[in-house]
């Protein structure tokens, strides 16, 4: 096997790719893993905080403790976003006649 020398230039350039790439993945893993509030998680899903705890209950989300308060996994809510989504119930339009 005959190495070769690579110029410092290259090396570095290939560096800074390979860094970036990793720091990508980090800032994605992060992101799935972050921590919404009640209030955060309610707004997300476009319902109220009445609706977070009663999906709680019922077993449809899963609180996780910390400190003493309570958070929701951003991974967990988007992987049950479909599920979550048949429980909402419609908005109802300000003035419309219900059916």
């Amino acid at each position: 096997m005959i190495l070769s020398p690579v110029p410092i230039a290259d090396l570095m350039a290939q560096m800074r790719v390979i860094v970036r790439d990793e720091l990508r993945q980090q800032q994605a893993a992060d992101l799935q893993e972050r921590l919404l509030s009640p209030k955060q998680t309610a707004e997300l899903l476009g319902v109220s905080l009445v609706t977070i705890w009663s999906w709680e209950r019922a077993g449809r989300i899963t609180k996780h403790s910390l400190g003493g308060r309570v958070f929701f996994k951003y991974s967990e809510i988007m992987a049950n976003l479909s599920t979550l989504q048949r429980y909402r119930k419609p908005n109802m339009v300000k003035g419309a006649a219900a059916s």
